[in-house]
């Protein structure tokens, strides 16, 4: 079951009103005994007169923003959060290369299989809210710089990935990213994928990161005319050469 913990904004933006009726999205009765609730917590600010609804896991700080929804519409929230969810699964584990598009899929239905289900309930967390409030300042310099937010459905998801992109750390513990930590969890619950795997995987993309930090020092030194005969230069080849070493299959 999906559990979404909802600000007091966001549940009054899960809510409406129809013929002098409040309906809401949000319903407090206790879950039953036997439920294993993948927790998410749900923030709603209003952007460029838009709600702007911001979605994030409460262990991998992974999260997801969604905008233009009319108040009290859970449906289309819902719709749009498993897609998008779906999506960055999928290029995630496909950026890896340690899932089979067939084994990508049974993670996938393995786990919507088991959190189909789904129950927004009152209530927050200080600690994951410090993090939606950093989403939230990236989402208002977005509408700063562009004037609007990013396509809803195409790029959202690019949006998304540039805010998972980023360092985190929860109560002073290691620095992770978001959509690293998100991707080994479901390798782990929906995929079956054993620490051994797993530690593999965070190995793979840290050389990916290495390789890509290493490219853009090399284009930096291309635009600055770093002759190839520079030390630096032959320092920043060895450099690639080592995480594209590392990040190769075995």
């Amino acid at each position: 079951m999906l559990l979404f913990h909802c600000t007091n904004s966001a549940a009054e933006t899960l809510s409406s009103t129809r013929q002098g009726q409040k309906h809401s999205w949000v319903n407090n009765t206790p879950l039953p005994d036997d439920a294993q609730p993948w927790g998410w917590q749900l923030h709603a600010v209003k952007i460029a007169r838009q709600n702007v609804l911001v979605a994030m896991q409460a262990d991998t700080r992974f999260a997801m923003v969604f905008w233009g929804l009319k108040k009290g519409d859970g449906e289309t929230l819902l719709h749009l959060f498993y897609q998008r969810l779906a999506n960055h699964l999928l290029w995630l584990a496909e950026d890896t290369g340690v899932l089979s598009e067939a084994d990508c899929k049974t993670m996938l239905d393995r786990l919507l299989q088991q959190h189909a289900g789904f129950r927004f309930h009152a209530g927050s967390d200080r600690s994951v809210q410090t993090h939606i409030n950093d989403v939230v300042h990236h989402c208002r310099d977005a509408v700063a710089d562009n004037g609007c937010l990013p396509d809803n459905r195409e790029e959202a998801a690019g949006f998304d990935e540039f805010l998972n992109e980023g360092i985190r750390s929860v109560k002073g513990g290691a620095y992770f990213q978001p959509a690293e930590a998100l991707l080994c969890a479901c390798l782990r619950d929906f995929a079956g994928m054993d620490e051994a795997g797993i530690a593999m995987v965070r190995e793979r993309l840290k050389a990916q990161r290495r390789q890509e930090m290493a490219q853009t020092m090399l284009q930096h030194a291309e635009i600055e005319g770093l002759q190839e005969d520079d030390p630096a230069h032959a320092l920043m080849m060895h450099l690639l050469e080592q995480a594209q070493g590392k990040g190769r299959l075995h």
